[in-house]
């Protein structure tokens, strides 16, 4: 186990403007997990924690929303989780859109590519899925939490590596045309911190303008989400101000907190 931030920092030793430590492991199961075990060893403590990242060169049980799997593939496959305070109150519900919106921004200017957002968060290139985001939330019994948000990023993968995992949907960094050198050793995860960095500094006053700009979705097309055993279909109508999923049914307007877009 090793920091960026140590003396002997790998990384370029690069320093950020909000987070405070980096974790770099060359492999684990899942740097979500890590970081909830972070977090439970410092409420265990009660030691405050700063933002803090848990990156891996190498995941190999990552996890998506409702338990499903998140497989990256190819070389340079980025897996990293951010831990943040979680401050009390309704803006915590914003988290996962609002981390989305920051990423795809970020992202986008760092690999020369136009990522949109796919509600909540998936992160897609021209309809197929090149990485995936995961928020967890711990609550305190003061009300006081932590967050942990988990990013995968297939940087290198080729198209016969996706379709052997059974990925049809997904995509990468490379096949999407990203340039070489931004690809190359640590660049991607160093991107990746550095969209941590940003999603950090930013707390979007009009979420749903926001979201509009990199949304995989506009005003009309039809939707189908899934919430476990329910399934809501309607024309997408926007996002709430704290950036719930607006759908024109045939009973009227459904606001969804949480889901998966199966068809859009």
């Amino acid at each position: 186990m090793t920091s960026p931030l140590g003396p002997l920092a790998p990384l370029g030793g690069r320093r950020y403007g909000r987070i405070a430590n980096v974790i770099l492991l060359e492999e684990v199961s899942s740097t979500n997990d890590v970081a909830r075990a972070l977090v439970e060893k410092m409420v265990e403590e009660d030691t405050d924690l700063l933002p803090t990242c848990v990156v891996a060169r190498r995941q190999t049980a990552g996890r998506g929303r409702a338990g499903r799997s998140w497989s990256t593939a190819g070389d340079g496959a980025v897996a990293a989780s951010l831990v943040a305070p979680w401050p009390e109150g309704p803006g915590r519900i914003r988290v996962p859109v609002a981390t989305g919106i920051a990423l795809a921004r970020s992202l986008s200017a760092s690999f020369g590519l136009g990522l949109k957002v796919k509600w909540p968060n998936d992160l897609l290139v021209k309809g197929r899925k090149v990485a995936g985001i995961l928020v967890e939330g711990r609550v305190l019994p003061d009300g006081l939490g932590y967050v942990v948000v988990g990013v995968g990023l297939n940087v290198g993968a080729t198209r016969a590596e996706l379709d052997a995992l059974d990925l049809p949907h997904a995509t990468s960094l490379a096949l999407e045309g990203a340039a070489p050198a931004a690809l190359h050793g640590d660049a991607p995860l160093l991107a990746v911190l550095s969209a941590f960095d940003a999603a950090l500094a930013h707390d979007e006053a009009d979420l749903p303008s926001a979201f509009s700009e990199v949304a995989a979705h506009r005003p009309g097309d039809v939707l189908e989400v899934r919430d476990g055993d329910r399934v809501v279909r309607g024309r997408y109508a926007g996002l709430s101000a704290d950036g719930l999923l607006r759908l024109e049914t045939e009973e009227g307007v459904a606001e969804l907190i949480s889901g998966d877009v199966t068809h859009f």
